[in-house]
């Protein structure tokens, strides 16, 4: 019965930081005009430059037709960059304009100030043990067959 109770606990805890999270990060990325899933989007390609849509879509969990309207409206906006990949011209290779890199960057400003606001109300000798616990969670998740895969 205790192991039961232990699951709806880490399943009550992850709802709230999934909502507390994404609420934050609507707010990050609304500073800059951008959905949240267009600031992830942005986020990823600064992370990997010249990365192709397929790609993309894998690392976000996302089918790639979504995506895919994602990337054509931030095209639009002047903040992504769309290419023929020049081995395979039915291959779209996608990098940060100049103006991209800027939103992006901007947003993380907005991130890690948030992120730092929140540890300060960790104690300084708790806050490794927070991080390896999320990362340890995170890898967690990414083995499970259940758990982070189309559609959530």
């Amino acid at each position: 019965m205790k192991q039961i109770q232990q699951h709806v606990s880490v399943r009550e805890i992850l709802q709230l930081l999934v909502r507390r999270f994404g609420l934050l990060q609507k707010d990050g990325a609304q500073c800059c005009g951008v959905t949240v899933i267009q600031s992830h989007i942005l986020y990823e390609l600064e992370r990997r430059p010249s990365i192709s849509l397929n790609e993309l879509s894998q690392l976000l969990s996302m089918d790639t037709g979504a995506i895919s309207r994602q990337i054509q409206q931030l095209v639009e906006l002047g903040l992504i960059n769309r290419i023929p990949d020049p081995k395979d011209r039915r291959y779209v290779v996608l990098s940060l304009t100049e103006k991209g890199t800027r939103q992006s960057r901007e947003i993380a400003v907005t991130m890690e100030s948030y992120v730092q606001s929140i540890f300060q109300f960790i104690p300084e000798d708790k806050q490794e043990q927070v991080l390896e616990s999320l990362q340890m969670l995170s890898e967690a998740m990414s083995k499970s067959a259940n758990c982070c895969t189309p559609p959530l």
